[in-house]
């Protein structure tokens, strides 16, 4: 009984150090999303938002609501991709680890 306990407590540190590690990779991984040539944002793994770029060309009152439009617009599909780069990764750890499929767990 022991040994098992032993067992399964190497499964868990070894599966903290696969999510750690995929975690510090999505941490790097950059996404860049646009519309057009009015905005550019990047954006990584984690659903952080690291830089947004305004064409200057742009920035006039009159562009004021379709800034704001493009800009969630374009937000969204950033945290859109990222969570499906997230998903991906995290699909491929279960599947290496060969873990069972636990609704909510990853």
């Amino acid at each position: 009984m022991w040994e098992n306990l032993g067992n399964m407590m190497d499964l868990v540190k070894k599966v903290q150090q696969n999510v750690d590690n995929v975690q510090n990779d999505l941490k790097l991984q950059r996404i860049e999303v646009s519309s057009g040539d009015v905005i550019k944002l990047t954006l990584n793994g984690q659903q952080e938002l690291l830089a947004i770029e305004i064409n200057p060309n742009y920035l006039a009152a009159d562009n004021a609501i379709l800034l704001q439009d493009l800009l969630v617009a374009t937000i969204n599909n950033g945290l859109t991709k990222s969570r499906e780069l997230q998903q991906t990764a995290i699909g491929k750890l279960t599947g290496d680890l060969n873990l069972p499929k636990i609704p909510g767990l990853f």
